[in-house]
């Protein structure tokens, strides 16, 4: 089954967040966690979660912007992740929910 690295980055981020709330992760400790969940989509650009806001950040022309990371559909039969582009998945054939 293939992996949408953002949803893992935002269920990781989650815990993370959690963790610092309670006072078992230092500040500096989880603003270097946050930092390793960086994602590199397909074309090469780098993605960060904000570590205040939970927000997605593309790096483009060395600038961090705010932005909606690339996702991936879920197939209802398989649970395989498919791109946004895709109308069936390419795992089992089944259409995907949009």
């Amino acid at each position: 089954m293939a992996v949408d690295p953002f949803a893992e980055a935002e269920i990781r981020y989650k815990v993370l967040y959690e963790e610092r709330r309670i006072g078992n992760l230092q500040p500096r400790a989880f603003r270097v966690a946050v930092r390793d969940l960086a994602v590199l989509d397909n074309e090469g650009r780098r993605w960060m979660l904000g570590p205040e806001d939970g927000i997605w950040y593309r790096r483009e022309h060395e600038r961090w912007l705010q932005a909606d990371p690339p996702r991936r559909l879920v197939c209802p039969s398989c649970g395989h992740h498919n791109l946004g582009r895709h109308s069936f998945c390419v795992e089992c054939g089944q259409r995907l929910n949009r």
